[in-house]
């Protein structure tokens, strides 16, 4: 086999190899930091284990399996261990259409506020206290229209999520 022939098939290998890498992680899990302040990436599943990088509330991280204390993740380039009661599965502005129902969160624990429009600077119609059960009559990426005791405005979608 001539040279050029023989670095073909590997290139043609190398790039069956990373399509198919690339196909695996996107199958992996997406969560985002939910509690705490930083969260620290370690190289082993363990409290004692190196710590390789920390992470704010809100980083979306890729699980590559999930246990019951520890998941093995993929977050900025780096693979390691986070702890799972820090992570939360998807983010409020995915999923839930007309009558879903969502519940406030916010990384502080302080209020989320209903808004008269989608839009941080619109009159404030009220503000709802972590927990507070809302029903999503419109998901936005960025906005949802909701209605919570009553009222009706617009909420941080971020903020909506599956749980209490």
């Amino acid at each position: 086999m001539t040279g050029s022939k023989r670095i073909m098939r590997i290139t043609a290998g190398l790039l069956c190899l990373l399509m198919i890498f690339s196909a695996v992680s996107a199958l992996a899990e997406t969560k985002t930091i939910r509690n705490g302040y930083m969260v620290r990436l370690r190289a082993t599943p363990s409290s004692k284990g190196k710590v390789l990088d920390a992470f704010p509330v809100g980083t979306r991280v890729n699980v590559l399996s999930k246990g019951d204390t520890w998941c093995k993740v993929r977050v900025s380039g780096k693979t390691g261990y986070m702890m799972t009661k820090y992570l939360y599965s998807g983010s409020g502005s995915s999923g839930g259409g007309s009558g879903t129902t969502k519940y406030v969160w916010t990384p502080t624990g302080t209020t989320l506020n209903l808004r008269s429009e989608p839009n941080s600077w619109s009159a404030i119609l009220g503000s709802y206290r972590v927990g507070t059960r809302v029903t999503v009559l419109k998901s936005g990426r960025m906005w949802s229209r909701v209605s919570v005791n009553g009222k009706i405005g617009y909420m941080y979608s971020y903020y909506l999520v599956n749980s209490r």
